[in-house]
C-alpha cells in the first residue's frame, strides 16, 4: 500500500517546500530559551533563535518531540503506507531517536517502521534523507533504503571551529579551567561530529588557521561529491574559505547555511563548519 513514506526531524535543515514537495514528514524539537518553549523551524527559526540569545543570560537547550507526536504521524502515515522510514539526529545528541523506537514499537504487527539513527545531524542527515527519498520515490523498497542509508552513514562529515568556549564550557563539554586556560591562551577548538557525539579534533590559536584547517579537511579527501558550508548568525562570513573550496571544487554546488538551533546550543552563534560527502 504506497511507497515508503519518510519521516526525519527539524535538526536535518530541511526547507518546507522541499520536505513538503517530496513527502517528508518533519517532526520539531523543542528549543527552550529562558523560560519559553519553541517549536524548531515552526515558532522559531535560526535567525530568529540568534537573536534571542542575545537578550538571554541562560544556556538555550533542546528537547525531543513528545512521544505521541511520533505515535500521531506514524498511525497517520499509516494509512496511506506499510512502511515507514523514520531517520533522525544522533541519540547522542538528542533523545529523538529513543522516542521514535518507542513509538514504532507500540505500533508492531500493525506497520513496518524502521528507525535510523544518523550519528550525525543537520546537513550530514539531511544528505541521508535525502538519498532514501530519492530511491523510495523510484519504488526502492523499505529494506533497500534502509541499507543504503547505513552505507552512506560513515561517509558524511561534519567538522567546526569554535570561536567562543563559552558554549562547550556551559553544556560541560569542557571544564572551566580549561575553558579560562583556553581564552588565556587564545585556544579555538576544531570539532567533529564522529559515532554520533561532538569531539575534539584539533586546536588551533586563530581564526584564520581554524579555517585552514576546515579546507585541509576537506581537499584531503581523494573524492567529494557534496560540500557546504554552515555558520552561525553571528559568525563572519568565511569569504576566503567559500572562495578556496569552489576554486578546489569547480564542479560542485557549494551550499553556505546558517545553521540551526540545535548545533547553537552545542557550538554557539560564532561557529563555521564544513559539510563533506565523500560518496560511496
Amino acid at each position: 500500500m504506497g511507497q515508503v513514506r519518510i519521516v526525519t526531524d527539524s535538526t536535518a535543515e530541511l526547507s518546507p517546500d522541499i520536505a513538503r514537495e517530496l513527502g517528508i514528514t518533519v517532526i520539531p524539537l523543542n528549543i527552550h530559551v529562558g523560560r519559553e518553549r519553541f517549536r524548531d523551524g515552526i515558532d522559531l527559526g535560526a535567525l530568529e533563535f540568534f537573536g534571542r540569545l542575545e537578550s538571554t543570560d541562560s544556556l538555550p537547550f533542546t528537547t525531543a518531540p513528545p512521544l505521541h507526536v511520533f505515535e500521531d504521524i506514524y498511525r497517520t502515515l499509516g494509512n496511506e503506507t506499510d512502511d515507514i522510514l523514520s531517520i533522525h539526529i544522533s541519540a547522542k545528541l538528542s533523545r529523538t531517536v529513543e522516542l521514535a523506537r518507542r513509538a514504532a514499537a507500540s505500533l508492531i504487527g500493525r506497520r513496518r517502521i524502521a528507525v535510523v539513527d544518523s550519528l550525525s545531524t543537520s546537513l550530514a542527515l539531511r544528505t541521508l534523507v535525502m538519498a532514501a527519498s530519492e530511491i523510495v520515490r523510484e519504488g526502492d523498497s523499505l529494506d533497500e533504503a534502509v541499507k543504503l542509508v547505513r552505507a552512506m552513514m560513515p561517509h558524511v562529515y561534519l567538522v567546526f571551529f569554535v570561536e567562543s568556549l563559552e558554549y562547550l564550557e556551559r553544556g560541560e563539554r569542557i571544564g572551566r579551567a580549561e575553558a579560562l586556560l583556553g581564552t588565556m591562551l587564545s585556544i579555538k577548538p576544531l570539532l567533529i561530529i564522529e559515532d554520533g557525539e561532538i569531539l575534539p579534533l584539533e586546536k588551533v590559536r586563530t581564526r584564520n588557521s581554524g579555517l585552514d584547517k576546515l579546507y585541509e579537511f576537506v581537499t584531503e579527501f581523494p573524492h567529494v561529491e557534496k560540500i557546504a558550508i554552515l555558520k552561525g548568525a553571528n559568525a563572519l562570513a568565511p569569504t576566503e574559505l567559500i572562495d578556496k573550496l569552489r576554486l578546489a571544487y569547480p564542479g560542485l554546488d557549494l551550499e553556505v547555511i546558517t545553521y540551526g538551533p540545535v548545533l547553537a546550543t552545542h557550538l554557539g552563534p560564532e561557529a563555521v563548519g564544513v559539510f563533506v560527502y565523500e560518496g560511496l
